[in-house]
């Protein structure tokens, strides 16, 4: 009988640890009465928590939401025009971290999913009745801040991802993101741009790949496999010049 309990204890103490995920990355928009309304999605039924703060070693304030994959919270009563640090996961693990400034009155509407992004859900999804010719995935904004619907999950597409909290504080004010996985999308996305526009690229001798933007002045390293190393907008004007490696014109993720 003991034997039996210990079985049991330790298959749900498995259970519980099991991790919770991000589908992707948190939304943040402002609502017409000037509430922040923030969204996240998990891959599989938790409580929501949202702390937050004006710091982000302080996040004194907290909103807790129902057991469940889809998490919404809308916070009142902010300092309008006020920047503020969150943090958003689960009752009992937090998942990401992020930062947004609590917008005026009608400023900015809610977000709500474009014609493009409702078909881009519809043929990302075929059913077995649908012919292989009908799956067609929509090309994906020009945009480089917005998400795109099928960008990869964050670890899978930065390299160290302890290194992503470093990267994220100092460098995600260049480009307006929100979170560490907004950073990171739109690291990728600039990846993914730079070989459709031939972007300048530099081959190191260690396997980096380094990549600029002359137009928008954006600077990204990658790791030989495509993920990211780091991404920002440097200040010197002579930075790209001075970076190492040889031109190319296709990364070595790209298969020949």
């Amino acid at each position: 009988m003991r034997r039996l309990l210990f079985l049991f204890l330790l298959f749900f103490g498995a259970c519980e640890s099991r991790a919770v995920g991000l589908i992707e990355p948190p939304q943040v928009s402002t609502a017409a009465d000037g509430a922040t309304v923030l969204r996240w999605k998990l891959d599989s039924p938790a409580g929501g928590r949202l702390r937050y703060g004006l710091a982000p070693n302080k996040l004194d304030q907290s909103a807790s939401d129902e057991v469940g994959t889809d998490h919404t919270l809308t916070l009142r009563g902010l300092q309008l025009g006020t920047q503020y640090f969150y943090s958003i996961g689960t009752a009992k693990y937090p998942l990401t971290t992020g930062l947004f400034v609590a917008g005026k009155p009608g400023a900015v509407p809610e977000a709500k999913p474009t014609m493009l992004q409702k078909l881009a859900r519809l043929v990302t999804k075929p059913t077995k009745a649908t012919p292989i010719s009908a799956r067609i995935t929509p090309a994906a904004p020009v945009s480089p801040k917005a998400v795109m619907p099928d960008a990869p999950a964050t670890r899978l597409t930065w390299g160290h991802l302890p290194s992503l909290p470093d990267h994220f504080a100092r460098h995600g004010r260049d480009f307006a993101a929100t979170s560490q996985d907004d950073y990171a999308v739109q690291a990728w996305r600039f990846r993914e741009r730079a070989v459709a526009e031939r972007l300048p690229m530099k081959f190191d001798s260690d396997g980096t790949v380094r990549v600029f933007d002359p137009k928008t002045r954006a600077f990204a390293a990658f790791n030989h496999d495509g993920t990211t190393k780091t991404y920002f907008r440097p200040d010197s004007a002579s930075y790209w010049q001075r970076q190492p490696g040889r031109a190319i014109q296709t990364p070595p993720w790209v298969s020949q």
